[in-house]
């Protein structure tokens, strides 16, 4: 019985890898560029998603704080998410 919550934690650490690659390049071309509200509400819900993970976490962070001051409402209600969907298990 062990071994199989060792693998079901390795398939989630990989998960988690391969999202944050995936991630990574979504979140480099948005905080390069201008986008629309509704863009950036479609990566920062999945980012959500992730956003266990520290390394996600991060750049869930990392968006917010390019667009804060450009769309202050959509951020606030992202960050409130995260605290209600999040929070709670990291205490």
């Amino acid at each position: 019985m062990d071994e199989g919550i060792y693998q079901i934690a390795e398939q989630i650490v990989e998960i988690h890898q391969k999202a944050y690659e995936v991630h990574l390049q979504l979140v480099e071309d948005v905080c390069g560029r201008s986008v629309s509200e509704a863009e950036l509400s479609h990566l920062l819900d999945y980012l959500l998603d992730f956003a266990c993970d520290e390394k996600i976490l991060g750049l869930y962070k990392k968006v917010c704080r390019k667009y804060l001051y450009v769309y202050p409402r959509c951020i606030k209600s992202y960050i409130e998410a995260y605290w209600e969907m999040w929070e709670d298990e990291n205490k």
